[in-house]
């Protein structure tokens, strides 16, 4: 609805006729400009926060963009005591002059410390996703707390604010709650009334982001899509430690330029690609369907697999068509997940799934790779796991955080001692006040209010995730509808994609629209029994197309025994 004219006579009308609305009498005042609403917001900050808004103007309507208007800012403006750096809580809201009456707040990615561009698309948002400011949402974003473009390398890099303690606590859950409070309150103000739903989405870290408004902020929004989350960043952050001393032991000799053993050479792309045709063959067919996928999951264990791995096991020199008994070794050693030496389960371990390798034409997929080894041709590590975790691992969830450079990333893997995660991440000192787990862990099955309020949650994760393991989003979900009788599909529904990398890519379905799944749920009580979903490459199947539908878990697509295999209407989730 437009601002300036259909907004305010509604209001006006609603102050002269009466209205049996109980909002409170300041929701139906006459809307306010958007240098106004700014102002407002200003003298009004969310309790406990400073505000100061940086910008307020009307934007025209442009060819990618429709007229809105665009509020910028910054919450908690501080210097931090041990590094001397500008910390803010810095935001971006853009509220359409044609409104559909609902919020939207996407979630961040990695270390997070950059503004997205408010239109409600970024990190976790699925391939050619409609933005949520295309579909008339007002959509708020922040940077968390903290400025990338302030890193220090030196201390580190895009973790360097975990030597900050208020930084981390922002990071960890803060940030999220006083921002979703400080939208919700513009939204009020310039449109003169509450939005009537609001909507949280987001994947990875902006996953984690999620399940915390459910069941910490379970007060601020209807429905809430967690993609691939990082439930447990503290936690799982080990993983690394894992794949960097695993993976050492399978290169001796070859080094990066600062010494420390080259991962990337661990398996070539043909390598990978063994592993993967050894999961299809184990696998594939037993969904009913040979088709290049693997949609019956549990079917696909250590007991089907293993002997494929070990039918592909050299038995003489290496070649390009057999892997060493060594790399079958460390395969296995890493699919399991990271353990105490005792043997005691850190951190879930991954699933079997044809998208740990998968060709389209005559090019490896690239995405599970890239995340536990880094490119073969590479002369340096550059295993996302280890240039991401180990930073944050050190820097974030820590306590005292550990400078590191970008030198001592990989040696520090190296020496991570797993037994003593858990005291690492519980750790509290005179400075750091709060733990890494106090602070960001979001694995909480207690979704007792967000139940009360109606909240729906769906969830989804690629079952060739890298990043964040599948196997622990469905321990998850199993502990959940667990506590809740066998019931929490009622409110809580999770959809597997089969060979979908980390958020998309892969031999996978990898496109498809969580966001009205939500909404149908949350305002017409339509629940999601299957949410249909396209190939992004299709290629990886040798065809010009694929449409599957995904299905909520312990359900999965089978084929009806008629029709093209590649058109979802001849599937069903059972």
């Amino acid at each position: 609805m437009k601002l300036t004219s259909l907004m305010a006579v509604t209001a006006l009308l609603a102050v002269a006729c009466g209205s049996n609305d109980d909002t409170p009498a300041e929701v139906a005042a006459v809307p306010l400009t958007c240098a106004a609403a700014a102002a407002k917001a200003a003298a009004n900050p969310i309790a406990g926060t400073t505000l100061r808004i940086t910008l307020a103007a009307a934007q025209p309507a442009s060819q990618t963009m429709a007229s809105h208007c665009l509020i910028e800012g910054a919450m908690d403006e501080r210097i931090g005591a041990l590094d001397g750096k500008a910390y803010a809580i810095k935001f971006r809201m853009r509220l359409p002059d044609l409104w559909n009456e609902k919020f939207f707040m996407p979630g961040g990615g990695g270390a997070n410390g950059t503004l997205g561009d408010g239109t409600g698309t970024g990190p976790g948002i699925v391939a050619n996703f409609v933005s949520a400011l295309a579909r008339g949402y007002a959509v708020i974003v922040h940077d968390s707390g903290h400025d990338a473009a302030l890193a220090d390398p030196a201390r580190g890099g895009v973790a360097s604010f975990g030597i900050d303690q208020q930084a981390r606590v922002n990071f960890g859950n803060r940030s999220y709650d006083v921002v979703a409070q400080l939208g919700k309150a513009l939204v009020t103000s310039i449109y003169a009334r509450k939005p009537k739903h609001s909507y949280f989405m987001g994947c990875s870290e902006g996953g984690r982001e999620a399940m915390m408004m459910t069941n910490r902020f379970p007060d601020h929004f209807d429905g809430v899509v967690a993609g691939c989350p990082a439930m447990s960043t503290p936690i799982h952050q080990a993983y690394a430690s894992l794949l960097a001393q695993t993976f050492a032991t399978l290169v001796p000799g070859q080094v990066d330029q600062y010494g420390n053993p080259l991962i990337v050479k661990a398996y070539t792309d043909a390598d990978m690609q063994l592993i993967s045709s050894a999961i299809l063959q184990a696998c594939d067919a037993q969904d009913g369907l040979v088709d290049g996928m693997v949609n019956n999951l549990a079917a696909c264990t250590d007991a089907v697999v293993v002997p494929q791995l070990t039918a592909v096991t050299c038995t003489g020199a290496k070649t390009a068509s057999c892997l060493t008994a060594a790399q079958v070794s460390a395969w296995k050693t890493v699919m399991a997940g990271p353990k105490t030496t005792a043997g005691v389960q850190i951190y879930a371990g991954n699933p079997w799934d044809p998208g740990i390798g998968g060709m389209n034409g005559a090019t490896l997929n690239q995405g599970f790779r890239s995340w536990w080894l880094g490119s073969y041709d590479s002369s340096t590590n550059n295993a996302i796991k280890v240039t991401l975790s180990a930073p944050l691992h050190a820097m974030v969830h820590t306590t005292p955080a550990v400078p590191l450079t970008v030198d001592q990333n990989f040696a520090w893997e190296l020496a991570f001692n797993r037994d003593e995660l858990m005291t690492y991440a519980s750790r509290t000192t005179a400075i750091y006040t709060t733990s890494s787990i106090q602070n960001g862990l979001a694995t909480s099955t207690d979704l007792s209010k967000f139940k009360q309020n109606g909240g729906k949650l769906i969830q989804y994760t690629g079952q060739a995730d890298a990043a964040v393991s599948p196997n622990e989003t469905i321990a998850w979900w199993n502990k959940l509808n667990t506590e809740q009788g066998g019931a929490a599909a009622a409110f809580a529904r999770l959809f597997l994609v089969p060979g979908m990398n980390h958020g998309s890519g892969g031999p996978a379905t990898d496109k498809f629209d969580m966001l009205t799944a939500l909404e149908d749920w949350v305002e017409r009580g339509v629940a999601p029994d299957s949410v249909l979903a396209s190939a992004t490459t299709p290629g990886y199947f040798g065809v010009a197309s694929r449409t599957r539908p995904l299905c909520p878990y312990p359900t999965w697509a089978r084929y009806n025994g008629t029709g093209d295999i590649n058109v979802a209407s001849n599937f069903s989730c059972r």
